[in-house]
């Protein structure tokens, strides 16, 4: 019998799901012509992802009005599974002031640096795409942490 596991798709309604569940992943951007990839927590309002990040921040120089990927994860290396989901958009810098009483309402992501200061990121997503391996298994089974809402 073989341990290997296959690749297969996620739905684009789990990896909306998954997205929703998670609270960490990593977006990725352009800024001066190198890719960068930044360790973000994150919260989910309406189909976007909000980022909230310090004023002069390589996010709040370079994220605003370019496309942008978030990718998030899970892996049960025990059980030798997992999954990956990626949201792709652009990424639009939003002013506190600018942001709707029911997106105030949204709790944001977890804070992990006291600032007074912040800025908001909003990634829309144009496009959901994920993997898993193998199948069987609840895919938010094992989660440290697990927030759904819309």
């Amino acid at each position: 019998m073989s341990t290997v596991k296959h690749l297969e798709e996620i739905e684009v309604d789990d990896c909306e799901r998954l997205l929703r569940s998670g609270v960490f992943g990593r977006l990725v951007l352009v800024a001066d012509g190198r890719a960068e990839i930044v360790p973000v927590n994150y919260t989910t309002h309406g189909d976007a992802v909000w980022v909230r990040t310090s004023p002069g921040s390589l996010l709040d120089r370079h994220a605003d009005g370019v496309p942008l990927l978030l990718e998030v994860d899970h892996v049960d290396h025990e059980r030798a599974h997992g999954w990956s989901v990626v949201a792709r958009g652009r990424g639009e810098r939003v002013p506190d002031g600018e942001r709707t009483p029911e997106e105030r309402r949204t709790p944001g992501p977890p804070r992990w640096v006291r600032r007074e200061d912040e800025v908001w990121i909003q990634l829309r997503w144009e496009e959901l795409t994920g993997r898993r391996t193998g199948s069987g298994w609840d895919l938010t089974d094992g989660l440290p942490v697990s927030r759904v809402g819309r």
